[in-house]
């Protein structure tokens, strides 16, 4: 494929410590290629040392896979065309979820020191536009379930910003405060946008939202979040959202076969990029393995 000129982003799906990233960073280089962007999708810990029917002949460990990490972050340091966008297998470290996939215990304090330090690095979503298409970016993608739950979840406390109740103090306060009242607004109406959805990632309310994993995922909610959402999920008519084209990781699908990725099911307007290998989105809005 002639990239060249036609190249309008670089889509890098789930790491897992793996190392195809940089054999498309090297063939994207900024030099030849300054004003793309490149996205990560998240999840970039966690290798999958213990189940080698997914990563048969890879053999990655999870100290090769902090070392990975760490050249990630120093790359979206020094390149602004990178934007690292953040899964279930990178929030369990900064947040203190009441359980966790796959986290490493033993070198917990040491990633999360990493996430903590380069927050600002990291997002939700990203967004973009292309001729008059909206592109959104998240690592399990937003459906229209957990959507309509998060309009559900701000309309419920702009109703209990107007309710009180009594302290152990015997003081009336209300049962969502005036300071959470802007962030409830948010949510429902959100549409999504990607600015929405990062403002999540600050607000404690958010967070609990963002750590949302359905049944699929042995969770305890009838849908899952937008880093937790399972390609199931996505197989209801019903899921997607109008006018916006998802591109999404996070499932890895047959198996984690490199060529198992799911692109454009049915003519919807999703794609599930979880396949162990780069991808371009190009200025037709049409989407190739890099």
């Amino acid at each position: 494929m002639n990239y060249q000129n036609n190249i309008h982003t670089l889509i890098i799906p789930d790491v897992h410590g793996r190392i195809f990233w940089k054999d498309a960073i090297n063939k994207f280089h900024i030099d030849e290629y300054p004003g793309i962007n490149i996205v990560f999708l998240g999840d970039y810990l966690d290798p999958y040392e213990n189940y080698p029917r997914y990563l048969e002949g890879e053999g990655w460990k999870r100290r090769h896979a902090i070392d990975n990490f760490k050249e990630i972050i120093e790359l979206a340091k020094s390149d602004n065309r990178v934007h690292l966008l953040f899964g279930n297998h990178d929030m369990h470290y900064w947040y203190d979820a009441r359980y966790k996939s796959r986290v490493d215990v033993k070198n917990y304090n040491e990633i999360k020191y990493l996430f903590l330090k380069n927050f600002t690095l990291f997002n939700v979503a990203f967004e973009e536009t292309i001729n008059d298409q909206k592109y959104l970016y998240t690592h399990a993608g937003v459906t229209s379930f957990w959507l309509y739950h998060l309009h559900f979840v701000g309309e419920n406390g702009i109703r209990l910003n107007n309710e009180y109740k009594v302290d152990r103090f015997g003081n009336k306060v209300k049962q969502v405060s005036d300071e959470q009242l802007p962030f409830c607004k948010m949510l429902s109406k959100m549409t999504p946008t990607a600015d929405e959805l990062n403002q999540m990632k600050i607000n404690f309310q958010g967070q609990a939202n963002l750590w949302m994993a359905g049944y699929e995922r042995g969770g305890d909610y009838n849908c899952g979040s937008c880093i937790w959402a399972d390609l199931v999920e996505w197989t209801s008519e019903y899921a997607d959202i109008p006018g916006i084209y998802q591109i999404f990781g996070h499932t890895l699908f047959g198996g984690g076969s490199p060529d198992a990725a799911v692109i454009e099911p049915n003519g919807r307007k999703y794609a599930m990029l979880d396949s162990r290998k780069a991808w371009v989105l190009d200025n037709d809005g049409k989407l190739n393995e890099a």
